[in-house]
């Protein structure tokens, strides 16, 4: 396609339709002369052929438009209907209203082009005016977490099977060398979808659901004995499909491993996510931001799966930011969802501030003592050595366990015998086990900071990340746009770029009215705002 960027001439419409009927202090009119957004034809350019193809529309009115979309909740199609008849939105957009607007699949089409590399490109060459205005502090980090509800109906699991059998099964259809095959699968899953014999009881609930499993194994492996060269799309996808749902049956039941379950055909990204205790599990994905504490700009963006522990999270949105911005911040700020001693380790490394929340202690909130409550004595190798319970009683020689990355106090059945303080301490029936991780060192480190009048001011200003997530809540960001962890990345990036336009503007304003309080010196000026001249 190509693509020639005309420089824009001052219109009638600009002189007399623009300001007569937009006012100075509406949104559009202000971020329009404050947010330069010309980068985008030299930063897309690559991706538009000088000469082949037909002239493709402005990318900057596109992106605009994108805007637009998620300042006023819009569909494609919505947001240029409004557009053809709204004065602000074709302000804003730079066009005369001789000028057409595109097609909404072009709207499509030019999200498809950019892919999630190149929005997250259109999101650094906003954050870059930003950091030319030195707006971006970088004293204090903020970091946190927002859950993004995938836009499914999440079906039972054997409902599930029956939808992805029924795509994976019509596509072997004509395939040849297993039409036998593909009639005896047919055949078969029909006859499990008229069986009704689940609503007998568990035991035949049982039953049944094992037989799916089967035929889900059988088609599996028929899609198997297609060369990986002469598989369709649809035939991988539904291959994909079945080996997540097989592996799903395989985790059910079985504790202490981490479950990345399945949950839909349409959406097979999605995951449960639960962000606190006692909160109901919801579908979807999860949003990370890394917001500038001083300026409120968000710095970089990610979003995973619902079911990601933000814990994991944490030491790559650092590396974003570092990315973004080109230097590493003085402190990091987080709650305690991203509380682990590796991630206090990577900060103290790096020479960053930890302000990572520390967890209150387990057991303490039940009355219980914790390993906080024993007195610990280490060696120069920060190894525990000796270990003093509550109620004075000593262990030593602690012994290392791998698999926990931790040492283990043993306390003899005879040190605890008798003990009045045993109902606080231990239900064990021989002696108290005090494990104690490698990193506790750091993490009392961590709590005493997060006491002193430092640490609680930077725990009340890290609440202030809570207005990107709300006010990304109320313009339609609770749920998901597009299915697909990548596509949901591109919208990520986009509700980044999004917020920091909306706060540049502000920024910008508050900048110049400051260089002009600074200039108004001289008392005799009178076109100083604001001055009172004595006698005038």
């Amino acid at each position: 396609m190509q693509h020639k960027n005309q420089p824009r001439t001052v219109s009638l419409y600009d002189d007399v339709v623009g300001s007569a009927y937009i006012p100075e202090n509406h949104l559009l009119r202000r971020l329009r002369d404050r947010v330069d957004f010309s980068f985008v034809h030299e930063l897309l350019a690559p991706l538009y052929h000088e000469s082949n193809g037909r002239p493709s529309y402005n990318p900057e009115v596109l992106v605009r438009l994108i805007f637009l979309q998620l300042q006023y909740k819009l569909s494609d199609r919505g947001v240029i209907e409004r557009a053809q008849t709204d004065h602000a939105f074709r302000y804003f957009l730079g066009l005369d209203w001789n000028d057409q607007l595109p097609h909404p699949t072009s709207l499509t089409k030019f999200r498809d082009r950019l892919g999630e590399q190149g929005f997250k490109a259109l999101f650094h060459g906003v954050l870059k005016q930003a950091l030319q205005r030195k707006l971006v502090s970088n004293r204090r980090l903020l970091i946190d977490s927002y859950s993004v509800q995938a836009d499914i109906a999440v079906p039972g699991f054997r409902a599930l099977l029956d939808r992805i059998l029924a795509k994976a099964i019509a596509g072997l259809e004509g395939v040849a060398g297993l039409v036998e095959e593909y009639e005896y699968l047919r055949f078969e899953h029909e006859g499990l979808r008229e069986d009704k014999s689940y609503r007998l009881g568990g035991e035949f609930r049982k039953q049944l659901l094992a037989e799916w499993l089967s035929l889900a194994e059988l088609t599996a492996q028929t899609l198997e004995e297609i060369a990986p060269e002469r598989r369709t799309g649809a035939q991988r996808e539904s291959l994909e499909l079945l080996d997540e749902a097989l592996q799903r049956a395989a985790h059910h039941g079985r504790r202490n491993i981490r479950k990345d379950d399945l949950l839909s055909d349409v959406d097979p990204d999605a995951r449960w996510g639960r962000k606190k205790r006692g909160k109901q599990a919801q579908a979807g994905y999860s949003e990370q931001l890394a917001v500038d504490a001083a300026s409120g700009l968000v710095t970089h963006v990610e979003v995973l799966a619902g079911n990601s522990d933000d814990s994991e999270a944490l030491q790559s949105v650092v590396d974003g930011h570092l990315e973004s911005v080109g230097q590493k911040p003085e402190q990091v700020v987080t709650d305690s969802k991203y509380s682990s001693g590796e991630n206090r380790a990577y900060l103290i490394g790096a020479g960053i501030s930890d302000q990572i929340a520390v967890p209150p202690a387990k057991g303490s909130k039940q009355g219980k003592f914790s390993v906080a409550d024993f007195a610990l004595e280490f060696d120069e190798q920060g190894t525990p050595r000796v270990a003093a319970c509550p109620a004075g009683q000593l262990a030593a020689a602690a012994k290392w366990k791998h698999q926990s990355h931790a040492w283990v106090f043993y306390f003899t059945k005879a040190q605890c015998a008798g003990c009045p303080l045993r109902d606080r301490c231990s239900r064990q029936k021989r002696g108290r086990q005090l494990s104690v991780d490698q990193h506790y060192q750091l993490t009392e480190e961590a709590r005493a900071r997060q006491a002193s009048a430092e640490g609680q001011a930077a725990q009340i200003e890290r609440l202030s990340i809570e207005r990107h997530f709300s006010y990304q809540q109320r313009q339609g960001g609770r749920r998901t746009r597009y299915r697909g962890l990548s596509k949901n990345r591109l919208w990520g990036w986009a509700w980044g770029l999004y917020l920091n336009v909306r706060r540049i503007g502000p920024l910008i304003e508050d900048e110049l009215a400051k260089a002009a309080a600074e200039s108004c010196t001289p008392v005799w000026v009178t076109s100083c705002p604001g001055m009172i001249v004595p006698g005038s």
